[in-house]
């Protein structure tokens, strides 16, 4: 058996604060994996500085797999790339993909920046002061 061959996929449902990173295992080198997931983070060479991992175990074959991201920041770029382990040793795809989130334009958002200001509308214009 040699390691399994995995692509990254490009990343699916990006919204404000979350997204699904996407891949396949394309081979299984000849024993199926045994965990699979993802190497993710704000680093774009996903060596340094906020970068994490995702795994999931069990018998795995060939196909697509996918992990959710939840609760990431708004406006920020995420890298990313594929993983997979059997037997025989850890494949890892070298493309790093990325996504970028959304800006969070709600209301509540919008009223979170002003916290801890006052506002006030005083002859057609705008005051903003630090409380």
């Amino acid at each position: 058996a040699v390691a399994p061959t995995v692509t990254t996929d490009a990343a699916t449902g990006v919204g404000v604060s979350g997204a699904t990173m996407n891949a396949s295992t394309t081979a299984t080198g000849g024993a199926n994996a045994t965990s699979r997931g993802f190497a993710w983070g704000t680093d774009s060479i996903l060596s340094e500085g906020d970068t994490s991992t995702t795994t999931e175990t069990g018998d795995f074959g060939t196909g697509a797999f996918s992990q959710n991201l939840i609760k990431i920041l708004s406006n920020e770029t995420y890298y990313f790339r594929a993983y997979a382990v059997n037997s025989a040793g850890t494949s890892t795809n070298s493309t790093i993909l990325n996504f970028t989130t959304t800006t969070d334009t709600t209301v509540a958002r919008i009223m979170r920046l002003f916290q801890g200001y006052r506002i006030k509308f005083l002859n057609g214009r705008i005051i903003i002061k630090q409380r």
